[in-house]
């Protein structure tokens, strides 16, 4: 308050002397506002005070308020944005948390499928490579039994021709089991 009285006395001042100076000046000079007699340069010193006072309270007052209004409105709009810049970031860590979670699980997840399905695969072959090694002793097993087959009907043909007659089928049962287990025998072998 006080800096506002020490301006306005300056410019009272300031404007007095101009007008003192200006009476001194010749009379064809150029005319000014201060360019009259005192009393005119008095009446426009205290007038333009007044106006000061005037504005001062009434206009600008109201713009000082305005513009210290405007000012804490801005400040609390960059207060706001600050904030929210703020919840943003922190939203975007935790999605990208639950981005590389989501991810990780996924890995997780493909290696134990690519696992379960290497193991699938594994017990798959295993059954066929059993399959196989079954169906390959059961060609054998029947492989060796049509041997075994015709072996005793050669042999009965054989021994046919060799005797001479005909021998009955319990003579032939007889000679093929006698036959089979004499191979049976010589294959097995002594170990």
């Amino acid at each position: 308050m006080r800096n506002k009285f020490l301006t306005i006395g300056s410019i009272i001042l300031f404007a007095c002397s101009v007008a003192l100076s200006s009476e001194a000046e010749a009379p064809g000079a150029e005319q000014s506002i201060f360019g009259g007699t005192f009393a005119d340069s008095l009446w426009t010193v205290i007038s333009f005070t007044i106006l000061l006072l005037v504005l001062g309270k009434f206009a600008w007052k109201p713009v000082i308020n305005g513009l210290k209004s405007r000012e804490s409105h801005i400040q609390q709009q960059i207060e706001q944005a600050a904030a929210s810049r703020k919840k943003a970031e922190k939203l975007l860590d935790e999605y990208r948390q639950q981005g590389l979670e989501i991810v990780a699980k996924a890995n997780d997840h493909a290696q134990r499928l690519g696992q379960e399905l290497m193991d699938k695969a594994r017990e798959e072959v295993i059954a066929l490579q059993r399959k196989s090694q079954a169906d390959i002793e059961y060609a054998r097993v029947a492989a060796s039994q049509q041997l075994w087959q015709e072996a005793g009907d050669m042999l009965l043909n054989l021994s046919g021709e060799i005797l001479g007659r005909v021998i009955t089928h319990e003579d032939n049962r007889r000679l093929i089991y006698e036959a089979i287990n004499k191979l049976s025998e010589q294959q097995s072998g002594p170990p």
